[in-house]
């Protein structure tokens, strides 16, 4: 896959790399791998190759076409960034610079959302965290981990062998139960507990 021109530019020793050789890379936990996603495969099947081969990396993940429930399954995935595949130069500099001192870079829209009122009433949340699970039904809770590593409706059908209007059935009874507003907010809440 050719490697994005501001990538390049930030980044002029950074080279394209099979799977299998990612296991070369330093395991100081300093080599960062820019990870662009490809179509047709989840998040958690194309990063759990690399986070098996290269288990000490940093991953920033690049979607062509970001969204924040893909972002929230890259960060389930331990992922340390996720960016527009276009974003510019300074951009990806900023996020090296966060990723190798620790941290991690949330997108302003994610950020948003967690920061402005994504996040349910402190009372729902307290009744949600710890017994959240035990208030589904095998079947909604199925659904609820399926929508935190970020799949769609029609790829939770598949993989479930239910229709799409069931999935929606059991992500509405889900949200109902918990109090939530969303799949982010479910995700998010998933991923906590």
């Amino acid at each position: 896959m050719e490697i994005p021109t501001a990538l390049k530019k930030s980044f002029p020793l950074v080279k394209s790399m099979e799977i299998p050789k990612l296991s070369r890379l330093p395991s100081n936990g300093k080599s960062i791998i820019w990870m662009h996603l490809r179509s047709g495969q989840t998040i958690a099947e194309q990063l759990a190759p690399v986070k098996a081969a290269a288990p000490a990396a940093l991953i920033v993940v690049m979607s062509d076409i970001p969204n924040d429930l893909e972002a929230l399954a890259a960060f389930s995935m331990l992922a340390k960034a996720y960016c527009n595949t276009h974003a510019g130069a300074e951009v990806l500099l900023n996020i090296a610079s966060v990723v190798e001192q620790g941290g991690i870079w949330i997108g302003e829209s994610i950020m948003q959302k967690l920061i402005g009122g994504a996040a349910p009433a402190a009372p729902q949340l307290d009744l949600a965290i710890g017994k959240w699970a035990k208030v589904l039904t095998g079947r909604e809770l199925e659904v609820a981990k399926a929508i935190a590593i970020g799949l769609t409706n029609k790829e939770i059908a598949s993989k479930m062998h239910i229709t799409e209007r069931t999935v929606k059935a059991h992500v509405g009874a889900v949200l109902d139960k918990l109090q939530l507003k969303n799949r982010l907010q479910l995700a998010l809440l998933v991923k906590e507990g």
